[in-house]
């Protein structure tokens, strides 16, 4: 009978955060007993925030930026991904410093870094440049006056050969 009554109770569509920052969380959910009464789909954030938009997921870890597109948000714990300082995997990376970066390529995986970004190179850099959208990994294409905003792992990876990294929570604390 509990089987069958299982069967017929829809599991909860969750999507969550693939990077290596999550481990934890997705190590702790795993074994927690829920994995019969939960599906988690693993993405990218601003996938799961589109999954979301969309409903093909019930619930997810989105970034901040989406909530206001969202019908009817709940936030359904205190947990997130967050940072009092510097966070090492949102970052914007050059070959040189950031007076004379011109173009900045936005990372696909996130909207809210890149938003971020933007604040940071008005306000806080005082920078005025252009801005390409990105759809595939663009981080070789971070070269001359050329800079990108990273994310997640690519970031961490990113980190051992970049001449100039620009923290995105660092430089908005000091903000």
């Amino acid at each position: 009978m509990h089987t069958k009554l299982t069967e017929l109770i829809k599991r909860i569509r969750i999507g969550v955060v693939s990077y290596l920052n999550t481990k934890p969380l997705l190590y702790g959910i795993s074994r927690s007993g829920l994995m019969e009464r939960v599906e988690l789909i693993e993405a990218y954030p601003s996938n799961i925030a589109k999954m979301l938009l969309e409903d093909t997921i019930d619930m997810g870890l989105v970034p901040v930026a989406v909530i206001p597109q969202l019908k009817a948000p709940q936030i359904v714990s205190n947990y997130c991904i967050g940072s009092n300082g510097e966070v090492a995997s949102v970052a914007i990376f050059s070959d040189v410093p950031m007076e004379e970066i011109t173009t900045v390529l936005l990372d696909y995986q996130s909207r809210t870094s890149v938003n971020l970004a933007k604040i940071l190179l008005e306000k806080y850099w005082n920078k005025q440049v252009t801005f390409i959208e990105t759809t595939e990994d663009f981080t070789t294409a971070i070269k001359g006056t050329v800079a990108g905003v990273v994310i997640g792992d690519r970031a961490l990876e990113h980190r051992l050969h970049a001449t100039y990294i620009y923290d995105l929570a660092e430089a908005w604390k000091n903000y």
